[in-house]
């Protein structure tokens, strides 16, 4: 033996001697830094609040998280460095010493029994992988006194903890620590970083996971050799070997999954990313979301935005309230969906026609009979109010006074404006959408109905929603602030969440604005609100598009919005802008008074912008006041003033001739009311010929709907009659072929 030593032993000097020659040839080339410094990483997304609430895979499929060497706390530094380069402090790169050592054991076992690796060359190694061959050390050695001359050792330390294989995919600590502890390297134990720190021997040696046995084994085996050189106590060292391995590998954040997606695009690299995310936002609205869908078929989801109007930053986005629950669809992001708004559109029609001076909210509108392609848009309860205001007609989403207000502002402006708000799936030519471009019969998405709102509540500042809170917000005024606080004031009447919430709404600081949306056939349901500070949208629906009865926009999509906005801080209202007046105007016109008005009253309207026609309404007709009524309104007032002065025409009001129902596949009894007017009770109901009952008073009488086609008529006590007739259909659970724009109205919308 001691023959065979004497033989090597001059072999091994004379191989050290060459590869000092060849280490200082090879100092001399240039040195690769950035292999040293970067390698494909995870993209980690960051809330606003500097939390991780998401981490993706790296573009080699990898958990890579690298972290300062700050954020790895007190034991996996320390750890590192005692087991795997205890003279990592003190040597340039190469450890003399323990090469010294391991060429003679080496040279006495004939083989290679012990190597001589820093921390430095490991972290060369990790960087550079090449065959193991005597050239490869060499490299290594060379590279790592260079990467020493580059770096401090803290920084070579954080380097090689970022770049070290954990098993599997898994690279470096913080993302180790994640996985198997589900928690992050800062936090992680003594007896933690002892198993962490002996894989790096055999990643998948020692995975707890896989072999739990030699994982503790090895642990316990750093544990005791701290102990023996005093690098940790004897009372440290009881508790970590006191710990148990953790029962199961755990995962790293993947929260907010399709804001998540959103903010990280078509980005490849990975990184620290810092989004817009309010997180406690995001749990809210998934929260209210998952509630209203408690009590909707499963085939229902929903998808809702929070927005900063100051800003455009998303602070919630929930694509599906579905999402994780296995059920068809549920991982579809419906926030890009592009789905029917309903009536959802109609505020912008009338923000074209205010702009231009064309309307106030005191306008007279008709919301009489209509023609539109052949047939006659009905409003969702299916009744024709007459005379009404702009401020009631877009109050109460009327469908033909919309109509009138889309033809006098010009189609061809709307759509501009409306593509100037955000709506950039409104790509085709104005006579493709026609009339029913704000009655429903196009297609935009969520997060374009957030940006057009935002438009709104921004008083005409068009500002791009944005989930990543390092970009810039340009943003851009598209028009005056005077029309859009015209909007706002008419759709800030919370009364009409009465059903929603069962109170009013007295305060200003507690106000906000909203308009609902329900598409053809019941397919989709909308509520967008938004106050000075706030936008927020719902959205419910069938990801397949198949129609449900559930989904009208102010019971389905409504109470989600009222629970978000009740828990957002609360803002003051908007203040009356520059160029907004309150003026007198006729109680019937809308118009200034003639000397004829009879009565007048107080509204807004834009100085300077808006007609100051006086009043043509109020006339002098034979010596004597009248009311000379719009051609749209004549035959509707002449039938009025009939009746009020004969009393004699009957009339049913509900169901009006045509109407159709749909029968809720849910099942149970479905009732609409029979309602009269002009009759003298009792009215004898009949339906189909069947008597249907007695009506007594004013308190109204329910018939059971049935499939199929039904006349409704009625006798009252004196004996007058009126007929109507209806059609009750049952709604299919399958998807259903959507009808093109030409049918949007046979049915009614919200």
């Amino acid at each position: 033996m001691r023959g065979s030593f004497r033989r090597l032993l001059p072999a091994a000097v004379v191989s050290a001697l060459l590869a000092g020659g060849a280490f200082l040839f090879l100092a001399s080339l240039p040195y690769p830094e950035n292999a040293i410094t970067s390698w494909p990483t995870s993209p980690v997304l960051l809330d606003r609040k500097g939390g991780v609430f998401a981490v993706f895979l790296s573009e080699n499929s990898e958990w890579s998280i690298p972290v300062p060497l700050g954020a790895m706390g007190k034991w996996l530094p320390l750890v590192a460095v005692e087991v795997e380069d205890r003279r990592f402090r003190e040597h340039i790169g190469i450890d003399w010493i323990a090469l010294l050592r391991a060429t003679i054991q080496n040279a006495r076992a004939g083989r290679v029994v012990s190597g001589a690796s820093t921390i430095t060359s490991q972290l060369v190694r990790l960087s550079e992988p090449r065959p193991r061959t005597l050239k490869t050390k060499i490299l290594e050695f060379t590279a790592a006194v260079k990467t020493e001359q580059h770096f401090s050792k803290d920084r070579i330390l954080e380097l090689y903890l970022n770049r070290a294989p954990f098993g599997g995919n898994i690279r470096g600590v913080e993302a180790a620590a994640r996985i198997y502890f589900s928690k992050s390297a800062t936090e992680v134990s003594l007896a933690e970083a002892a198993l962490l720190v002996g894989m790096l021997r055999g990643p998948s040696v020692y995975r707890p996971d896989r072999n739990p046995e030699a994982a503790i084994g090895r642990r316990n085996a750093i544990l005791a050799s701290l102990a023996g050189r005093g690098v940790i106590t004897a009372e440290q060292l009881r508790h970590a070997l006191a710990e148990k391995l953790p029962l199961s590998r755990g995962s790293l954040p993947a929260k907010a999954w399709h804001f998540a997606l959103a903010a990280l695009g078509d980005r490849k690299e990975g990184g620290t990313i810092r989004t817009t995310l309010d997180s406690s936002m995001q749990a809210l609205l998934e929260r209210t979301l998952a509630s209203a869908l408690s009590s909707m078929p499963p085939e229902v989801t929903a998808a809702g935005i929070v927005m900063d109007n100051d800003t455009g930053d998303i602070l919630a986005y929930s694509g599906n309230g579905r999402l994780g629950s296995g059920l068809p669809g549920s991982w579809v992001d419906c926030a890009r969906s592009p789905r029917s708004p309903g009536s959802a559109l109609k505020p912008f029609a009338y923000l074209a026609a205010f702009d231009r001076g064309i309307l106030t909210p005191s306008s007279l509108l008709a919301d009489t009979p209509l023609a539109f392609s052949g047939q006659a848009p009905r409003n969702f309860d299916l009744t024709y109010r007459g005379p009404v205001t702009a401020r009631t007609a877009l109050a109460d989403s009327l469908n033909v006074p919309a109509v009138r207000v889309l033809r006098a502002a010009g189609p061809e402006l709307v759509l501009d404006l409306l593509r100037n708000a955000g709506f950039l799936t409104l790509n085709r030519p104005t006579g493709h959408y026609g009339d029913s471009l704000i009655l429903g019969g196009c297609e935009v998405t969520l997060l374009q109905m957030a940006e057009g709102y935002g438009v709104l509540a921004a008083l005409g500042v068009h500002r791009r929603p944005r989930f990543l809170s390092g970009e810039p917000f340009p943003e851009r005024r598209i028009l005056p602030e005077a029309a859009p606080f015209l909007v706002a004031d008419i759709l800030k009447d919370t009364g009409r969440l009465l059903p929603v919430h069962g109170r009013r709404i007295e305060h200003r600081r507690d106000w906000f604005a909203f308009k609902t949306g329900t598409s053809y056939g019941y397919r989709d349901a909308w509520t967008a609100a938004y106050n000075p500070r706030h936008t927020v949208v719902v959205w419910m629906g069938d990801p397949a598009g198949a129609p449900h009865p559930e989904l009208v926009g102010l019971s389905a999509a409504a109470p989600a919005i009222v629970e978000v906005l009740r828990a957002l801080p609360a803002t003051v209202w908007y203040e009356p802008p520059p160029g907004v007046e309150s003026r007198t105007v006729c109680t019937l016109s809308g118009a200034p008074p003639s000397p004829l008005c009879p009565s007048t009253r107080t509204e807004y309207a834009i100085a300077g912008v808006s007609s100051t026609t006086p009043c043509t309404l109020h006339v002098i007709r034979n010596g004597a006041p009248a009311v000379r009524w719009p051609a749209e309104l004549e035959e509707f007032a002449l039938r009025r003033s009939l009746e009020f002065e004969t009393g004699r025409t009957v009339s049913i009001v509900s169901p009006l001739p045509g109407s159709r129902y749909f029968l809720t596949p849910l099942g149970g009894e479905q009732k609409t009311a029979l309602k009269a007017e002009g009759a003298v009770p009792p009215v004898y109901w009949f339906v189909g010929g069947a008597f249907a009952g007695r009506q007594e008073g004013n308190a109204p009488l329910f018939w059971s709907l049935r499939k199929g086609r039904h006349t409704v008529s009625l006798v009252d006590s004196r004996g007058r009659t009126a007929s109507s007739w209806v059609i009750v259909e049952a709604i299919e659970k399958g998807p259903e072929h959507r009808p093109g724009p030409s049918s949007l109205l046979l049915t009614p919308v919200d």
